[in-house]
């Protein structure tokens, strides 16, 4: 039973849950994971916002817990999703009183995966989802990044747009705004696999680059200081990576468009480490540092066109 005093809520002996674990409490209607590390203590909404899954059960380390479906990893201070801007969970203030734990619930909307459920079968509806995701847009096939991925974006304005191949247009991933180039003209009919299933898609296309902005794009890309950074940063990166022993390899770095956001590629297994080597490689710095697997495409944007799956429009 909860107990209240003011805007507190007591989760019962601190000592019930042990350093090093995690346990799952329900607040006013509200399902929260609380971590107990060894030097802090940490609460976070339970539901990982790309696929649902409980943070609870993840791989947590001293401040970053990893999700057990997808690795996943998000900062258990701030509760924003490692290197994939606009996805968040609620964070909660904890405090150790007179041995009992107390917790302060924030004020930020608890944000649940859900699919639409068909009334017939009880099942994930993703054909709703999939019309949803491409309703009253066009779609471009865009060449992007460091890794030069393809996939479909999604363009939505009453404006006409017309890409010729080629051309760089500017778009929106889970990383941020990138620039990218169109490899096809834009169509309204949805993409779909070689199965015929709908494809869902990549991010948002927002709109073709300037000449300006080309010119600029270029310019960076070759600026020699700019090109320093990186290197510098690759190479404090593997060498905090070999101290560590994190079995992963960096291969490239890439700074975004906007640059705020440098991405590090890396060859292995995503793990907890990454996360707390990017958050202390990004101190001091004019950008954020994030982690990206050469293997790994940035996730879909959401049905309701966020880029990520923290909206309370779901």
């Amino acid at each position: 039973m909860l107990i209240a005093d003011t805007e507190q809520l007591s989760l019962g002996p601190a000592d019930d849950i042990r350093v090093g674990t995690s346990q799952v409490f329900f607040v006013e209607g509200r399902e929260i994971s609380v971590f107990r590390r060894e030097t802090n203590w940490f609460a976070i909404d339970n539901h990982c916002p790309h696929s649902g899954a409980s943070l609870a059960a993840g791989k947590c380390g001293e401040s970053v817990v990893t999700c057990g479906w997808h690795h996943w990893q998000f900062d258990l201070r701030t509760g924003e999703a490692i290197g994939r801007p606009g996805f968040k969970v609620g964070t909660h203030a904890l405090e150790v009183r007179d041995g009992e734990l107390w917790i302060t619930l924030s004020s930020e909307p608890e944000i649940i995966h859900q699919h639409e459920v068909s009334a017939d079968s009880g099942t994930p509806s993703n054909a709703v989802d999939e019309a949803v995701d491409w309703r009253e847009a066009s779609r471009c096939l865009v060449r992007y990044g460091a890794m030069t991925w393809t996939g479909y974006f999604r363009f939505r304005s009453n404006e006409p747009l017309e890409c010729r191949h080629g051309e760089r247009v500017l778009i929106e991933t889970p990383r941020g705004i990138e620039v990218g180039e169109a490899l096809s003209p834009l169509t309204t009919d949805p993409p779909r696999n070689d199965v015929g299933k709908i494809i869902k898609p990549t991010g948002e296309l927002l709109r073709k680059l300037t000449s300006m902005e080309s010119f600029e794009h270029v310019r960076r890309q070759r600026d020699a200081r700019l090109q320093s950074v990186v290197q510098e940063l690759l190479a404090e990166c593997s060498r905090r990576i070999a101290e560590r022993g994190i079995a992963v390899d960096v291969v490239d770095g890439e700074l975004l468009f906007h640059g705020k956001t440098l991405v590090l590629y890396f060859l292995g297994t995503p793990t907890d480490d990454l996360g707390v080597l990017a958050s202390e490689l990004s101190q001091a710095r004019e950008f954020n540092v994030i982690f990206n697997s050469v293997l790994e495409v940035a996730a879909p944007v959401a049905a309701c066109g966020c880029s990520g799956g923290g909206c309370s429009a779901k």
